[in-house]
This record gives C-alpha cells, sequence and structure tokens, in this order.
C-alpha cells in the first residue's frame, strides 16, 4: 500500500450566491478576516497621512467647499441578540464586547458615517434574527417532508430579474397546478467581497489623492472640476462604508473581542483516503486568529518540557539501572516530564477556538424570503 502524503493550505473561494439548501447553514468558511492591516497596495505613508485630503476645501474661494466630513456618534457596545445556528434558536450571552470599526487608516473615520454604518449592520443582524427567516425555514422544511411523493413536482425556478430565486411544488398532472411557492432569501458572502473591496479602496485613493493634489495645483477651478472630485470622493467613501460594514457585521455576529491581543496560526488536519490500491493523506492547513497568550503559554510549555527533557537525559548518562530506580528526585522529574495535563489543556483551549472559528457566521441575509 502506497502512503502519498501532501500538503495543501484550503484557501477556499466563497460564492456570492444564494445557498442550495437554506435550511441548513451555509458552507462555513475559515478565512479569517484581517481588519486591521493596510491594504496590500496601499499608498504610501507620505501619502496617506496627508489631512486635506477630504476635510479642507480646495480653494479659499467663496464657493462651498467639499467637506464631506460627518460628526462621529458613539460606536455600538454589547449586545444580546438571539442568533439561529443549525436551525436551533438560542441567545447569545451578554458579553462585555466594545464592537469597534477597526479603520484602515485613522483618516477613514473622518470620512465615513458611522451611524448609517451601525445602522446597516442592525438591518443585517435583524434579518438574520428575523421571524420571517424563522417562519421561512419551517416552510422549506415541510415541503421536502410533505410533497416529496408522485403527486407532485418540487422545482426550484432560475434567478427572476430582481436576482430571486423560487420554489414551487406543482401537482404532478397535465395542468401542472401550482399549489406552494416561496422565494428563496438572498445571501451575500462576503469574505471574498472583502478582498475585493479592499483592493479597490486602495486604488481610489490612490486615485483620488492625485486628483486632489491636480486641482490644489490649479489657480483657476471650475464647478465641474469641483463637482468630478465630489463624485470621485462618493464613490470612495460608498466602498468604505460597505467595507466597515462588512467587517463590523463580522464582529457583532460573531462575538469577536479584539480586547486581547491575537495573531495568525495555521492550524492543520490530516485527512486520509483509502482505496483498494492506495491511501493517500492531505495534509489540510487553515489559517486562525488565535489570543497571543495562548500561543505563548503553549511556547513556555514546549520550551520547558525540552529542558526537563535534557536534565533527564544528562542525568541517566552513565548511571546503572540500580541507581536509577534508588533516584527518588530523578524519579520524580521524570514523572513530571510525563505529565501531560497542561498540554491537554491547552490543546483543548486550542480546538475550541477552532471550532469556534469553524463555525463563524460569514454571509448576510440582504433580501428576506416572501412566503405564498
Amino acid at each position: 500500500m502506497n502512503n502519498n502524503v501532501e500538503y495543501v493550505e484550503n484557501y477556499k473561494s466563497i460564492k456570492e450566491e444564494p445557498i442550495e439548501e437554506p435550511i441548513d447553514e451555509p458552507n462555513k468558511e475559515d478565512l479569517i478576516i484581517d481588519n486591521t492591516e493596510e491594504p496590500v497596495d496601499e499608498t504610501s505613508d507620505e501619502t496617506i497621512d496627508e489631512p486635506e485630503l477630504m476635510n479642507e476645501p480646495i480653494d479659499d474661494t467663496t464657493e462651498e467647499p467639499i467637506d464631506d466630513t460627518t460628526e462621529e456618534p458613539s460606536d455600538d457596545t454589547t449586545e444580546n441578540n438571539t442568533i439561529d445556528t443549525n436551525n436551533e434558536n438560542y441567545n447569545i450571552e451578554s458579553v462585555d464586547i466594545e464592537y469597534t470599526i477597526d479603520f484602515l487608516i485613522p483618516n477613514d473615520e473622518k470620512l465615513v458615517d458611522i451611524e448609517k454604518i451601525n445602522n446597516k449592520v442592525d438591518n443585517y443582524i435583524n434579518n438574520f434574527n428575523s421571524e420571517i427567516m424563522t417562519n421561512y425555514k419551517n416552510e422549506y422544511s415541510k415541503i421536502y417532508k410533505k410533497y416529496s411523493n408522485m403527486n407532485y413536482k418540487i422545482k426550484i425556478l432560475p434567478k427572476d430579474k430582481n436576482d430571486l430565486v423560487k420554489i414551487v411544488v406543482l401537482k404532478n398532472d397535465k395542468k401542472e397546478t401550482v399549489i406552494k411557492e416561496l422565494t428563496k432569501p438572498n445571501y451575500l458572502y462576503y469574505n471574498d467581497i472583502l478582498n475585493e473591496l479592499k483592493t479597490n479602496i486602495s486604488n481610489e485613493r490612490e486615485k483620488i489623492l492625485f486628483h486632489y493634489k491636480e486641482l490644489i495645483s490649479n489657480k483657476e477651478l471650475s464647478i465641474n472640476d469641483k463637482e468630478e472630485f465630489q463624485k470621485e470622493k462618493d464613490k470612495f467613501i460608498n466602498l468604505l462604508e460597505d467595507y466597515y460594514s462588512y467587517t463590523l457585521y463580522h464582529k457583532k455576529m460573531n462575538k469577536i473581542s479584539t480586547i486581547n491581543s491575537k495573531s495568525n496560526l495555521l492550524l492543520q488536519t490530516l485527512n486520509t483516503i483509502d482505496t483498494l490500491e492506495t491511501s493517500k493523506s492531505t495534509l489540510i492547513g487553515d489559517i486562525y486568529s488565535i489570543d497571543t497568550a495562548l500561543i505563548n503559554e503553549m511556547n513556555t510549555l514546549n520550551s520547558n518540557k525540552l529542558t526537563e527533557y535534557n536534565s533527564i537525559i544528562q542525568q541517566l548518562l552513565g548511571k546503572k539501572i540500580e541507581d536509577i530506580k534508588k533516584d527518588t528526585k530523578l524519579k520524580e522529574e521524570i514523572k513530571l516530564y510525563l505529565d501531560t495535563t497542561m498540554k491537554h489543556n491547552l490543546d483543548s483551549k486550542l480546538k475550541n477556538e477552532k471550532n469556534k472559528q469553524d463555525n463563524y457566521i460569514n454571509y448576510i441575509i440582504n433580501k428576506l424570503p416572501i412566503l405564498n
């Protein structure tokens, strides 16, 4: 039997399409959203720090300045929501988490409408927890239980002009009378969208800064110049607000606290597929965001175990078996070295965190279902 082991890093692609089985949870995606890092192709520090980007008028004329900054309401704090996972309702216990927005650069806070972002996030959460969604799941389940026989046909129709999909139950006769129909909710999977948004934000930031420098160097500005710049600015702000709405929603829905320092860690699992002739093992790795304190504990434990091992080996060198049996101190050291209680505890914490992130909600219900 051949044993082929290969390593695959699991970067899954999320499709922006409704799930086929709305009763079940949508497929869980494992990529950890990293809101705090600069975009890959972000502009240089010298350009980013320029405070005049949006908050100062282009010139000192009496015409209305291009100033679109908004007052910043306080961020939302803890919430006690009811969410539905695995088709069972359960309450999220109130926890002391302050859900703040992780801005790509500090100046973004002066550009976006914080209240608008919070309202969008609240709307997404309300959709997720809505009674309509609960009723839809129940109705969907009943369809496949009640009408899965020769007397009926169940069809899923193609998307309509509003990008909605209908499930219809027809009588299995010549007339094919419609007995029941459901319009599926629209699911938006945002991980891939976030990556694309980050790139677009970076590109637009560079373009708008360049345009701004051109404008302030021009002594004679027309109204059209200002209007054109305002359009570019609005487009840029819309991109920012979309990005921050999705990332804030992700934190709130999954109760992700940023109080503790986090580090990205690659955790691997071995997946073996046996056939009659071969056994192929694939090492699958996913990136997880783990508390730095937990990682430090594990590193400290491993370091201590290595020190204990070296000390034991050093004491065993040149000793007879009779002398080893009489050395109570050495036996205690060996016993301590073989004790795996702390390792099991740390492994359990790591496994729990991994399972929690494997079950993160990573989609938005941006259109509720319609029950007929």
